[in-house]
């Protein structure tokens, strides 16, 4: 019985890490599909504030970003960044296992991801964790 308990006691928990959880985006004020992305994030339970900035690309060096990892909006959340069309689930993952990283991210724009919805057209693409001293990897692969 005490193991079941245990068991969704944490369920519960990594279910409901994100809701009410602040997450602070900066993109453009000229940027649709970063809006997209932030009405899926709010529908998730986040509590989400915008800040429009003409040049984004001071926050993205500010959190440790370059070209090869920007996208089109910086979100910040618990300390990480999350960069361009990350998926929900790629966030609340990063958010329960708190891993050593700067954040993750969708380099580019790929169609199909939260925010680029094209139809039925989805291009593969990888969400990509930055470690603290600038190098990638694969975060989930979609």
């Amino acid at each position: 019985m005490k193991k079941i308990f245990l068991l969704l006691a944490l369920l519960a928990s990594s279910i409901f890490a994100v809701e009410g959880k602040e997450m602070v985006v900066y993109k453009s004020p000229y940027c649709g599909c970063c809006t997209k992305w932030i009405d899926l994030m709010k529908k998730e339970g986040f509590n989400v504030k915008t800040v429009m900035l003409n040049n984004v690309n001071e926050i993205k060096s500010k959190v440790g970003l370059t070209s090869k990892t920007s996208s089109c909006h910086t979100a910040i959340v618990d300390g990480y960044f999350v960069e361009g069309h990350v998926d929900y689930s790629a966030v609340k993952k990063m958010l329960n296992e708190k891993p050593d990283i700067l954040g993750i991210t969708v380099p580019g724009m790929p169609i199909g991801s939260p925010g680029m919805e094209q139809g039925d057209v989805k291009e593969a693409y990888n969400i990509l964790y930055v470690n603290k001293d600038g190098t990638t990897g694969i975060y989930e692969k979609h």
